[in-house]
């Protein structure tokens, strides 16, 4: 079974919407778009520090201070050039020089029967590494980048109301 099986067989969704940089990062996906047909959405968070000296005691002592903060979102989808959500993407990664981002918001599906609210990320990124392969005799795919920096939202899943 292909990775885009095991993906739709759990339900994770990822809506986006364009924005700029004074977007806020989505509570929900109320309003937004859904893209569809994505085998790999998965979050590659990364920090910067810097070894800092700490003279709040006597002697002092060496911590890591974090200085930076960004993320990577690798995700490729079956290319469908009537989705919404391709389309939005498409016009992210063409005006991304212009400052056009996207604000996106995965929702990781409940597995178990708790009925909890679903776990959800957010935030907002630019669109790049745009790539569409069309290769005779297999799917054509889409494949790009959500690239954050800073921090994103995070929700737990959490007793539904």
């Amino acid at each position: 079974m292909a990775t885009g099986a095991f993906f739709a067989a759990f339900n994770y969704k990822l809506y986006v919407e364009l924005g700029t940089s004074a977007s806020s990062i989505p509570t929900s996906e109320a309003g937004m778009t859904r893209v569809l047909s994505l085998d790999n959405a998965g979050i590659q968070a990364t920090s910067d520090s810097t070894a800092v000296l700490d003279y709040d005691s006597e002697f002092g002592f060496q911590a890591n201070l974090i200085t930076g903060q960004s993320y990577t979102i690798p995700c490729s989808m079956n290319l469908d050039v009537t989705d919404a959500g391709y389309q939005t993407l498409k016009q992210a990664a063409l005006e991304a020089t212009s400052g056009t981002l996207v604000t996106w918001y995965r929702e990781t599906p409940v597995t178990d029967a708790s009925g909890d609210a679903p776990e959800y990320h957010a935030g907002l990124a630019q669109v790049g590494s745009f790539s569409e392969d069309i290769v005779a005799g297999n799917i054509a795919k889409v494949s790009f980048d959500l690239i954050g920096y800073g921090a994103y939202d995070w929700s737990a899943q959490a007793p539904g109301s």
